[in-house]
């Protein structure tokens, strides 16, 4: 109600000052022809701004008042000559002619909002289908530009072994899935009531079929939704084929996994075998000639090899079981520096010759961790800068404590690591790629170190370059414990 008494408010208010100033200057106009030219310059005016009906109304009325008021003889209506009919056709006409014209003008204003905004809304869904990875994103980004804003309703129906399904998002019911099923099946656009269906064609062949249900019932251009629907076919191969080539990833990815486990094992595996079997062959054909020191120390060394075998392989069950979110590790107090002096002495006795300088700012710094897999984390990370850098480089080995944590460093000189992988090198099997030899390891030294360091609530952190351009720096954080007084 309100919203129509504005609309008369403008050609009311137009008519009435075109009235007060045709009866007020009066006696200054020449005549009845200048009053009639106001009445019609106010008659254009209602038109063009309120269209036809009011215009045709604004004329009626200023016929009366220039029949009644300003027409001789005054006050008085007269409608006898052809004198009197003038006014009132003239006005009508004048009515007539702007309020078609402003009524026009308005349809084409109309006209190019819609086409405007049809416009807009189809540049909008193009940038979003574009950036669209897949099926559920295309959905999202059909509901967000198209149906609040034009007043549709879209859905989406796909194709899978030959049927038409609808996608998640999307109309399941009966008629609509049928009325798509007739567009991919027909000549690619099907009608029915308030509904329309296209056939979405890629590039190669049919990828579905989309419904556009009009249910504002505003008027739209037809080719705006053929390009909309062009765009969403392509939109809907393109997430087809991306998940074509992440299936093809990943199953590039499986076997470059499934090739490190079996380079792991070959390496990991195959050498305490192999010290195994030579020293179990040694006592089998020359044992009655050992001495028993020999012999006890072949057999001391199957044990150990057994041992390693049995460690290396339960840790790897432990990690996996840690990645996967299994229940956590019991720990508990031991000394930091302890458990690098024993990894440092076992390692000095495999690298013969190399320096492992190791240095700590406290006499003793307490964590809680479990002792076998705590040892394990720290060797391995010895070991790689051991590996990796050259046979004259030291590798330093520093704890300290910084606050409530404790901070173990392990320095190289190495090659160093490439900033773009170096949070890489943490996944299981991953190993870096370089065109220099190098050596190879089996990519689970540093996984196996994070995911046990992480299981007691510390951090493994990596850096490279850190002397002159070369060496790396990995760094294990861990919560300090207070000793516990008896």
């Amino acid at each position: 109600m309100i919203s129509k008494a504005s609309a008369w408010r403008a050609p009311a208010v137009i008519f009435a000052v075109t009235a007060v100033l045709v009866i007020v200057l009066k006696p200054i106009l020449d005549g009845e022809v200048s009053s009639g030219m106001l009445f019609m310059l106010g008659i254009t005016l209602v038109g063009a701004r309120s269209g036809l009906t009011p215009a045709l109304i604004s004329a009626l009325l200023a016929s009366a008042i220039f029949n009644f008021f300003l027409a001789d003889p005054v006050l008085t209506f007269r409608m006898s000559s052809g004198e009197d009919l003038a006014p009132p056709l003239i006005f009508t006409a004048c009515a007539l002619v702007s309020g078609l014209l402003a009524g026009r003008l308005k349809d084409k204003t109309f006209q190019l909002g819609r086409t405007n905004l049809q416009l807009e809304s189809l540049l909008e869904t193009s940038r979003l289908l574009q950036a669209a990875p897949d099926v559920a994103a295309i959905e999202a980004a059909l509901a967000t530009t198209v149906p609040g804003r034009l007043g549709f309703r879209l859905s989406l129906y796909g194709l899978k072994d030959g049927t038409t399904e609808a996608l998640p998002a999307s109309d399941r019911r009966p008629e609509a899935l049928a009325l798509a099923r007739q567009a991919i099946e027909g000549d690619g656009i099907v009608r029915h009531r308030d509904s329309i269906a296209f056939r979405l064609d890629g590039s190669r062949s049919c990828v579905g079929a989309l419904v556009v249900e009009n249910v504002s019932g505003a008027q739209v251009d037809p080719a705006f939704l053929e390009a909309l629907a062009s765009l969403v076919g392509l939109a809907l191969e393109r997430a087809r084929f991306a998940s074509v080539i992440a299936e093809a990833e990943a199953n590039v990815r499986t076997e470059e996994l499934k090739s490190a486990l079996l380079s792991s094992v070959s390496h990991d595996l195959r050498t305490p075998l192999t010290a195994i079997s030579a020293s179990a062959s040694s006592l089998i054909e020359f044992g009655s000639r050992f001495d028993r020191e020999t012999s006890k120390a072949l057999l001391q060394g199957i044990v150990d090899e057994c041992d390693r075998l049995n460690r290396f392989t339960a840790n790897l069950l432990e990690l996996s079981r840690l990645q996967a979110g299994g229940p956590s590790i019991a720990g508990q107090v031991l000394s930091v520096n302890d458990v690098v002096r024993a990894v440092v002495q076992r390692l000095r006795t495999r690298f013969a010759g190399r320096e492992i300088s190791v240095s700590s700012t406290d006499p003793e710094i307490l964590v809680t961790a479990d002792t076998a897999l705590f040892e394990l984390a720290v060797t391995n990370v010895i070991q790689n800068a051991l590996i990796y850098s050259e046979p004259d480089m030291p590798v330093l080995v520093q704890s300290s404590c910084d606050r409530n944590q404790c901070v173990l460093t392990v320095t190289d000189q190495g090659c160093g690591v490439p900033e773009a992988e170096q949070t890489r090198v943490f996944e299981r099997f991953y190993r870096v790629k370089r065109s220099e030899p190098s050596p190879q390891g089996s990519g689970l030294g540093l996984a196996i170190a994070k995911g046990f360091v992480e299981a007691f609530e510390g951090t493994v952190k990596l850096m490279s370059p850190v002397i002159g351009g070369k060496g790396t720096t990995v760094t294990i954080t861990l919560p300090v414990v207070s000793e516990v007084k008896a």
